[in-house]
């Protein structure tokens, strides 16, 4: 998305920048170098360069119509869950390669996995809160689906739009934190009522 889509008419996008899974085979890589070639002598994308990725895009979804409307919008989704929120921190969000990643700055690494793992946290605790009062408060359940479908609803609109960011779910994470606070309220009830109601 950064070096690519934000580049789009106002500066120079190189082929290498894109990974080689994006293309289905060296003749579409090719296909795509070459209209990136005209595109960089003008910095302007043209109508007919923009049919041209039209058909390719089009072509694509013909031999694999699943990647299209399944793949990539759970890829999308959860790269926007899952990815680091750090744009306002001092760390690169860099993970490829591992090794080398490592060796140029172990701290950045090490933030950057962290704050992955907060995101893997946040959720679990959520869906395991959700899971809590849906099994303990049958009332509840339709509290629950509906901030269960809120925060689907905005994930699957988002994985739509050209060029999706992480923060973008930043406005479902009151649901999750509501959620995740959930767990240890429905604990402590169960222990309560295990121990026959006696403090």
């Amino acid at each position: 998305m950064y070096l690519v889509s934000w580049k789009l008419d106002g500066e120079a996008i190189d082929l290498k920048d894109i990974p080689d899974y994006a293309f289905d085979s060296a003749r579409e890589r090719q296909r795509v170098g070459a209209l990136l070639e005209r595109y960089n002598q003008t910095l302007t994308l043209s109508p007919a360069e923009d049919a041209a990725f039209e058909e390719i895009a089009h072509e694509r979804t013909a031999r694999r119509p699943f990647r299209t409307y399944l793949e990539i919008p759970l890829f999308r989704a959860a790269t926007m869950w899952f990815t680091p929120r750090i744009e306002l921190l001092p760390y690169s969000g860099k993970v490829s390669p591992l090794a080398q990643a490592w060796e140029e700055d172990p701290l950045d690494l090490s933030m950057t996995i962290g704050f992955f793992l907060l995101n893997l946290l946040y959720v679990f605790l959520a869906l395991w809160g959700a899971a809590c009062v849906w099994g303990a408060q049958p009332e509840l359940r339709a509290v629950v689906a509906f901030l269960a479908l809120f925060v689907v609803l905005r994930t699957a609109f988002l994985t739509t739009l050209e060029t999706p960011e992480p923060r973008y779910v930043i406005v479902c994470f009151p649901v999750i934190l509501a959620l995740a606070a959930q767990v240890w309220p429905q604990r402590e009830t169960a222990r309560y009522r295990s121990s026959g109601g006696s403090g």
